[in-house]
């Protein structure tokens, strides 16, 4: 065995060393894919605090680095239409309700395990100028909001819910799907694109 290895010894070392190196390898891989993991940001859409048209839509940042929240779309989905609004600035306040007048936006950096609220349903359908009446509820099918924000680069996040409305007229938001589906930058700018075409 011993005579094998010294006859064979060069051999040997650059075997030894290609798995040394395909190690190494890996180990960098899975520290850098670590590192990206890291600095990525994630964003949750949740539905709480409340029932009806007073529960509220809140965006939490679950990623480790702090996210800008940039714009805040909302898509509401009839049988015969989708409207798109924007939903970033919250008009239903003047400027002498607000203490400050950062208030009267969602905008603004949101810190690692931050929550910020997009306010009630029946706020966020004023503001979309959409009526809450009734008759007008029971014709939505799927409301979905897309959040628009950034880091070192574009981060953004969608959730889809189903609407439905009980024998007393009571809103449900039903997620279609539990966890909140991450964007790609370029599906993002799609998104933002086709919102703003619409609304010119």
């Amino acid at each position: 065995m011993f005579n094998w290895l010294s006859e064979n010894s060069s051999s040997v070392q650059a075997i030894a060393s290609v798995v040394t190196a395909v190690i190494w390898l890996v180990y960098l891989q899975i520290l850098v894919g670590g590192i990206r993991r890291n600095k990525r940001a994630w964003l949750s859409i949740n539905r709480g605090a409340g029932d009806g048209l007073n529960a509220h839509v809140l965006v939490t940042n679950l990623g480790n680095e702090p996210v800008y929240l940039r714009d805040i779309l909302m898509k509401v989905r009839t049988d015969d239409k989708t409207t798109r609004a924007f939903i970033t600035e919250r008009q239903e306040y003047s400027r002498e309700e607000l203490s400050d007048a950062l208030n009267g936006t969602l905008q603004g950096p949101l810190q690692a395990g931050a929550y910020r609220s997009l306010g009630d349903l029946r706020e966020i359908f004023h503001r979309a100028g959409l009526s809450d009446a009734s008759e007008d509820l029971e014709k939505i099918k799927e409301i979905e909001f897309v959040v628009f924000g950034a880091t070192h680069t574009t981060a953004g996040a969608c959730k889809t819910y189903s609407v439905v409305c009980d024998d007393n007229n009571n809103l449900r938001l039903d997620p279609t799907r539990m966890q909140t589906r991450r964007l790609s930058r370029w599906r993002c700018r799609r998104i933002a694109r086709n919102a703003a075409q619409q609304a010119a």
